[in-house]
């Protein structure tokens, strides 16, 4: 941990950059349970201090200090603040289904079942799906959200007719 600022940039408690509309979670809980803690969501930068909004807690200014005494780290979320994980499955505002297959740094991998749709700008095509990669800007654009936690992969079937 050890984050640095200059100008107008900040970083997490682990060194990665944060920007705005960026979420973060905090690692350094005292023992509070995953499922309770609440995300924050950068929402200005200026200078050494940065403006997170956290869903149950409101609007708090931190320091690079602060940000590394609660273990602030950046994380992917969906457009309403739920942290992503693989296996989620999450739908677009244009009501389409998707499957998370990876949470990266900075990014999800996003798994479609149709190819026919207009996220078709740089997808991966195969067996009647495609492969999205999103940034939190595009969580947010395309309006994508959790709607069922976890699916075990034992779980999974292909309901797509192309694979029937």
């Amino acid at each position: 941990m050890g984050g640095s600022f200059s100008c107008s940039s900040a970083r997490d408690a682990y060194g990665t950059s944060l920007e705005e509309g960026d979420w973060v979670e905090c690692t350094s809980t005292g023992g509070i349970p995953e499922m309770m803690q609440p995300l924050g969501r950068v929402m200005y930068i200026n200078g050494d201090k940065v403006t997170f909004t956290w869903t149950v807690w409101g609007t708090y200014i931190y320091d690079e200090n602060d940000i590394r005494q609660y273990g602030l780290q950046r994380v992917m979320a969906d457009s309403q603040g739920r942290k992503l994980k693989a296996d989620q499955l999450v739908m677009t505002r244009e009501g389409e289904e998707a499957l998370i297959a990876e949470v990266g740094d900075g990014s999800a991998t996003v798994k479609f079942s149709r190819a026919d749709t207009q996220y078709s700008e740089g997808r991966s095509v195969c067996a009647g799906g495609y492969t999205q990669y999103f940034r939190q800007t595009d969580i947010d654009l395309f309006g994508v959200r959790v709607v069922s936690n976890a699916i075990t992969r034992g779980s999974r079937k292909c309901t797509n007719p192309t694979c029937i």
